[in-house]
């Protein structure tokens, strides 16, 4: 596993950071906006209309931000389906969130070390995580059903 499967590509996400997260008006972000709603900057075809000058219009948090390859990933993933349909678009979204945290994960248990087994904690929360994200796969439209999807830690 190569750093670069750790890294964000803008270019091939659909800003899915711009809409699910939540920003805190401050000297990182030049506004407030709660969280699954569109970022002001976010253009018609899913872009950040400042991101060449993030920092410099207020937002050298979002500058600073790295979903870690997640972002792309969740894309991948919903490529070529409806996002009109909530159901798709909340999918994505979820699954955003758990390949964040999947690949946090991912990365911590990277640079642990051979030698050294990882917390048992880290492991369950990667099988439970994984086992999400195969099922939201497997059903092509996110699965949104809270008995089949463990909900996020």
């Amino acid at each position: 596993m190569s750093d670069a499967s750790f890294r964000g590509d803008c270019g091939r996400c659909a800003a899915l950071c711009c809409f699910a997260l939540a920003l805190d008006r401050g000297p990182h972000f030049a506004i407030d906006k709660p969280a699954d709603v569109a970022c002001p900057h976010q253009s018609e075809d899913h872009r950040c209309a400042i991101h060449s000058r993030l920092t410099a219009s207020g937002f050298a948090g979002c500058a600073r931000y790295d979903c870690l390859g997640a972002g792309q990933l969740a894309t991948a993933m919903f490529a070529g389906l409806d996002l009109k349909q909530p159901a798709i678009a909340r999918g994505r979204l979820d699954a955003f969130a758990r390949l964040t945290r999947f690949q946090g994960l991912r990365l911590a248990l990277s640079r642990l070390g051979r030698d050294i087994p990882p917390p048992q904690s880290y492991a369950e929360l990667l099988l439970v995580d994984f086992a999400a994200l195969v099922r939201l796969a497997r059903s092509g439209a996110g699965n949104t059903d809270e008995t089949s999807t463990p909900p996020m830690r």
